[in-house]
């Protein structure tokens, strides 16, 4: 199945995959061939993206994911993929966050996308 992984600035992935596995609020699920018709909300999650022989891993901080006929399409808000996390980036995004003023939702939001990348980074590095 063709399977496309974008946010508003960038396309991650546009090629065929045997597998997505990806969260909702519902909680995980997975996409193969042949899935009916599904339109899912995305939470701030690992996104795993099965291909024959690798597998590409995101963290994504929610989003929408639809499967139609013609394959599995993933809009992000903002996603970065595993190869891309480092400790540093990381460190400096919650030093920044810290001394930010936002609303506590804001807050909450950038630290479970925050959060997501680490575990990412931890798992996949």
């Amino acid at each position: 199945m063709h399977c496309q992984l974008r946010s508003p600035d960038r396309t991650f992935f546009d090629a065929d995959a045997v597998m997505v596995i990806a969260h909702s609020p519902s909680g995980e699920f997975a996409v193969m061939e042949g899935h009916a018709p599904l339109l899912a909300t995305l939470d701030a999650a690992p996104l795993r993206i099965k291909a024959d022989r690798e597998e590409k891993v995101f963290a994504v901080s929610g989003g929408v994911l639809r499967v139609s006929e013609s394959g599995v399409e993933i809009l992000a808000r903002v996603a970065v993929a595993a190869a891309e996390i480092d400790e540093t980036t990381l460190d400096a995004q919650r030093a920044a966050l810290s001394a930010r003023e936002v609303s506590e939702s804001e807050r909450r939001e950038a630290q479970a996308f925050l959060d997501v990348q680490e575990r990412v980074h931890q798992r996949h590095e």
